[in-house]
């Protein structure tokens, strides 16, 4: 195996990678090149205005451009995009693949390669799926818009919080497992485009988890969540953690550093997936005398954009502009170098996803030194350990809010000392993971047997 072609929606130039996924595979494929001793050749979709060729040690990149640009990542997913964006990459993948040969193997990354997954596959590829991301434990989440207060008001969004009131919570596996096969129907059917496009990505993963020869997840837990969501995938699938990044040695705080603070981040794409609208409520909630010792840096653009999350994002946003007692920081989207700086001037980052396949921000709070402060979906409980790291139930929706707030005030009510010794249990934690021991994982599966 000489060669391998990678396939992605989005690969950024080094200096560009903004996002989670992105930041995984810009670590994972010099990575992988360097010790499977391969060459990886990757074909994705051009955001904004990137190169359509770049290359590096190893790799090379060839971005396909669609008739209407993409100028960010989360134009992808508007549905006057997505449809024809997917159909533009499988046509690049399916030409690029053929004329490598079928002895090539194809690691495909994302739920959106889901249609090139099916075709490589069924004509005698070996393809590997790595999904980041599920839709179906998405739609799990979107069901359950109406179980709470606090994301109803967040969303505004009517049609979820009816299905939600009316789906009973046991049977929304089965139901999400029926709405991914009648995908390719469903997503033609008069509705809201919000809907049509849930249904389009469904679809798509479904294709990707059905056809996959092999399954590489992106954390144990998630795993578990797919092969439950999914049964299929049981016996094609495995799991692997990311790497951690080199330690950032010039710490960044948008205020001046006082060790009587407590400097929080939160870092993150401004959608419903990151649960910032109970982080909102419970800082709003804490007593004046915690909230008084509180910095908090938002990073990742809240408030901003135009994607399928806008209104959220802009909601959520205003929450935290009322919010008077707490010192708030909207520093909007940044450079992955300057978001590694700020973890390192951190104490503590606030996690509360309400579901995260893994987290990748997670390995680069611990590298730097700063505790967590996290839910209990499936990324946080594979990494997080105590006393640097503390998980929260968030299995009740009423009780979410109150959980973030006392682990707030649990970390709050520490005394500098304390603190310390756990940011640097934390940064000990955090080099037990390479990227060089990820990149086994894949080479493992990419090897035909």
């Amino acid at each position: 195996m000489s060669t391998v072609l990678a396939i992605a929606p989005h690969f950024p130039s080094l200096s560009e990678s903004r996002d989670g996924q992105a930041n995984y595979l810009t670590q994972v494929v010099p990575a992988l090149a360097k010790v499977g001793r391969v060459e990886i050749q990757i074909i994705a979709l051009q955001i904004g205005k990137q190169p359509l060729e770049e290359s590096g040690e190893g790799w090379s990149v060839k971005r396909v451009s669609t008739s209407e640009s993409l100028e960010t990542v989360f134009d992808l997913y508007l549905p006057r995009h997505l449809k024809t964006a997917v159909r533009v990459l499988t046509q690049a993948a399916v030409d690029t693949a053929q004329r490598l040969g079928k002895d090539t193997p194809v690691w495909c990354h994302g739920y959106e390669t889901g249609e090139v997954v099916q075709m490589l596959t069924q004509s005698g590829h070996h393809v590997v799926a790595v999904p980041h991301y599920s839709v179906g434990v998405e739609t799990l989440h979107d069901l359950a818009l109406g179980d709470d207060r606090v994301r109803r008001e967040a969303f505004d969004s009517p049609w979820a919080t009816r299905l939600s009131r009316l789906w009973p919570r046991k049977a929304r596996s089965v139901g999400v497992r029926m709405a991914s096969r009648v995908g390719p129907v469903a997503q033609y059917l008069p509705a809201p485009s919000s809907i049509q496009t849930q249904f389009t990505k469904l679809n798509l993963e479904r294709l990707m988890v059905a056809n996959a020869s092999k399954l590489v997840a992106v954390g144990p837990s998630f795993e578990t969540e797919l092969n439950h969501v999914y049964p299929c995938t049981v016996g094609r699938s495995t799991s692997v953690i990311a790497g951690s990044p080199e330690p950032s040695t010039e710490p960044s705080w948008p205020a001046k550093v006082s060790d009587n603070k407590l400097r929080v981040a939160m870092i993150g794409r401004p959608t419903g997936q990151k649960g910032w609208d109970y982080a909102a409520e419970a800082i709003g909630q804490l007593k004046p005398e915690h909230a008084s010792k509180l910095e908090v840096a938002l990073i990742g653009g809240l408030g901003a954009g135009n994607g399928p999350y806008s209104s959220y994002s802009t909601r959520v946003a205003e929450a935290f502009s009322k919010l008077n007692t707490p010192e708030i920081f909207n520093l909007g989207e940044r450079p992955h170098g300057e978001v590694l700086s700020h973890l390192a001037a951190a104490d503590l980052l606030l996690f509360p996803s309400v579901f995260e396949p893994l987290g990748l921000v997670l390995l680069e709070a611990m590298t730097a030194k700063c505790c967590v402060l996290a839910s209990d979906a499936a990324g946080p409980s594979d990494l997080l350990e105590s006393p640097w790291g503390t998980l929260m139930s968030f299995r009740d929706p009423e009780q979410r809010v109150r959980e973030i707030r006392d682990g707030l005030a649990s970390f709050l009510d520490l005394d500098r000392a304390s603190l310390e010794r756990r940011k640097v249990a934390a940064g000990v934690a955090g080099q037990a993971h390479t990227w060089e021991g990820c990149a086994r994982v894949h080479l493992d599966a990419l090897m035909r047997r």
